[in-house]
Order: structure tokens, then sequence, then C-alpha cells
């Protein structure tokens, strides 16, 4: 099967999607229209995935974000220089990489945000398909207690903890979370939560962390990929269905993340 087949049929599925206007799914490497009969996705094509990549002859990776750092063109160039470096990796193995991000983020039921609110374990409320925001009425319970929840369930997906803005000791029992780092608290305002969970990419502490302290919103933060794997993951089974004739591995990142406190 050509790798362009596999694009069309990711892209046919995100409806909500301006591709005439702007999207961020893109082939950024190689040749779309080459045979394949293995396909790696991963959240982020490190190196560590290009390797493991080249390992098990995969030669089609789908990657949720983007490998080469930035997309700006005014670029350090420490960061040129390194993604010059997965690009003559891709090169020499004929590696294509696609990018499949604002299809993957809310594609119902596989995609990144619903497997997120299902690794959480609660009822969330019905989404629109295009939105990055949920909420849940939860089992009361302290902001510690549910940081606990979010730590425990996370472990799975390479993070050992998280940190909370806010008062821990607040009962709450109304909840909203984003998608990766669509979790920008004055959008999150109308779901009317008590506390909310957000990803480090997707706030700033002089800005986001200051107002949710101010009005008592207590803010769990989590790291980005690690609330984005599960729908990656899904994603290897999603296209074990849809191609069965084709290999599909989810390839690791190395995105582990270790908290450490005072003794």
């Amino acid at each position: 099967m050509q790798i362009i087949d596999i694009i069309q049929h990711l892209e046919e599925q995100g409806i909500w999607v301006n591709r005439a206007y702007q999207t961020r799914d893109h082939i950024l490497f190689g040749d779309s229209h080459q045979e394949i009969e293995r396909i790696g996705v991963c959240w982020v094509a490190t190196k560590q995935v290009i390797q493991e990549a080249i390992k098990k002859d995969i030669h089609f990776i789908i990657t949720h974000e983007n490998p080469f750092y930035q997309c700006s063109t005014r670029m350090m160039s420490a960061a040129i220089d390194a993604a010059n470096d997965k690009k003559a990796l891709l090169e020499q193995n004929h590696i294509c990489v696609y990018r499949c991000h604002d299809v993957w983020d809310c594609l119902p039921e596989y995609g990144v945000h619903d497997q997120w609110a299902k690794r959480l374990g609660f009822t969330f409320e019905e989404r629109k398909v295009s939105s990055y925001y949920q909420s849940a009425m939860i089992p009361e319970m302290s902001v510690k207690e549910l940081a606990n929840h979010v730590m425990n369930v996370l472990k799975e997906d390479g993070q050992q903890g998280v940190y909370v803005f806010g008062n821990t000791d607040k009962i709450v029992k109304r909840i909203t979370i984003g998608t990766g780092a669509a979790t920008n608290i004055y959008e999150m305002l109308p779901h009317h939560p008590e506390a909310v969970i957000v990803s480090d990419d997707g706030i700033k502490n002089y800005d986001a962390v200051q107002y949710a302290i101010d009005v008592d919103i207590p803010m769990i933060v989590v790291h980005h990929s690690c609330c984005e794997i599960p729908g990656m993951k899904a994603m290897e089974n999603y296209l074990h269905h849809v191609f069965p004739m084709l290999d599909v591995s989810y390839l690791k990142e190395g995105y582990d993340v270790t908290h450490y406190v005072c003794e």
C-alpha cells in the first residue's frame, strides 16, 4: 500500500479541519508514494523513534507533534543542526514522516482527547467534535486526592508525578480538561470548573497560573506528552483495524518524566 492512501484516509476523517485555510497535518519529510508494509506511530518522532523505526524496517512514521523542534524559520542554530541530523537519518533510510495532529486531537473515541478522558476514568459530558475541552462531575474529593488519582493514571504513559497550583485541600466535584497543550484556562471558564487539569505546554506561570490562584481554581499540571500518548497508542489499534494488511507499531519516544521532591 502507498503511504498517500493512508494519509488520505486519515484526512477524510477530520471533517472539522479547514484544509484550505490552515492545518498542522502535513507530510514533513520523504516520499508519500512509497509502497510500505509497516507503520510506526508516536507522539513525536524523536531520534530514539527514528532509530527504532530503522531497526524494525519501518518506512512511514506518523507523528503527532513536530519532530523538527519549531514551526518558525527563525530557529536556533543548534536546533537547525539537530533537525538536519534527523533528516539525514530519515533520508538514508527512505523514511517518510507525516504529522497527524488536528485530526487526531479531536477524532471521536480513538483520538487524543477522548483517550485522555477515558484514561482519567470519569464520565465526561458530550463534547462537540471540534472542541478541545470537556467537563465532568466527579465524586466529591479534595484537589490533593484528585492529583493523586491523575498521577496514578499517568504512570503507564511515562509520568511519575504531577504538580499543583492552588489550594490542595479544596473540595471539588466538577473538573475541566483540555487536549494536550490546548489547556487555556480562559477558554475553560465557560465550563464552570472547580478545578482544571492542564498541560505544562498549555499554560504560562505569569498569566494562567496567576489568574487561577487569584480566582481559586486549583490547577493540576501534567506533561504535554503524557496526556496525549494514550491517543497515539490508540492510533495503533485504529490503523490495525482499518488496514489489517499492514504491521503497525507504537514507537516509544523517551519522554519519561521523573519527579524529585525535597526530603
